[in-house]
């Protein structure tokens, strides 16, 4: 064990990999066959100028991409838009960044442990400029399909909507990782789908916080749900809830 973690901080292997999950990204994007489905309100929304945050599960990582080429199509945006995310500064969260960057996904790193404070302050200017950021709201340890917070106090400051993401696909690879990663298979048939969004008020106190925190976790639980029903697959179900430590800000930190 101790070797596989020297290799992982190998800087070579680690941008090896990354070219290596963007290469599999893009082969996916040339030859799955993906139905993209947005609620009315949030099509409206992605053919605007207005920031959007995008919340999704951590397990559905690899879709991320994948949805939001869906989003530039649907919306007739310039194809070469770049989205962002969240990503943590762990080295397997760097890793994924590296991936994610060569796919035009740019990356804000930090967490609720390093550099989250400064990362709250960027999410918000590139909000205000209208980018559209994609965090994984279980956070990069779970537990899985739990929001661990932050997403909603960043919607609440920045007057942004906050959209359910996710997606699933009819041949692919679940493994037995803690967020139960979906890999898809080259050439599989899928589905891509965005909720209905959900705003919160200004003046949105601590018992209100929690309450649409919830909804939004459930609504998000259910979308995922329907996306696997859509491509056969029993639906994945969540983590018992616990009493966590708060990571405000999460992100696509690798299993």
């Amino acid at each position: 064990m101790g070797m596989l973690k020297r290799i992982g901080r190998d800087p070579a292997w680690q941008d090896r990999t990354a070219r290596a999950i963007a290469g599999t990204v893009r082969l996916l994007h040339r030859t799955a066959r993906m139905e993209f489905h947005a609620h009315p309100e949030t099509q409206k929304i992605m053919e605007s100028d207005e920031g959007v945050l995008a919340g999704y599960w951590h397990g559905r990582l690899l879709f991320l991409p994948l949805l939001w080429w869906g989003v530039l199509r649907a919306a007739g945006k310039d194809p070469n838009t770049p989205a962002y995310s969240l990503s943590s500064p762990h080295r397997d969260g760097a890793m994924m960044a590296k991936a994610l960057n060569m796919l035009n996904v740019k990356t804000i790193m930090g967490s609720s442990r390093a550099g989250g404070t400064e990362a709250f302050r960027e999410i918000r200017r590139t909000l205000k400029a209208g980018g559209r950021i994609a965090i994984a709201v279980d956070g990069g340890k779970g537990p899985r399909q739990r929001v661990q917070g932050g997403i909603m106090l960043l919607a609440k400051h920045s007057g942004c909507p906050v959209i359910p993401t996710t997606g699933s696909c009819r041949w692919g690879k679940q493994l037995n990782t803690w967020d139960r990663m979906l890999i898809p298979t080259p050439g599989t048939k899928g589905v891509l789908m965005l909720g209905a969004p959900i705003r919160v008020p200004k003046d949105a106190d601590k018992d209100e916080m929690a309450r649409l925190e919830r909804q939004y976790e459930d609504a998000l639980n259910a979308l995922m749900d329907e996306a696997d029903r859509r491509c056969g697959r029993l639906p994945t179900p969540p983590a018992p809830r616990r009493t966590r430590v708060e990571e405000p800000l999460g992100g696509p930190a690798a299993a």
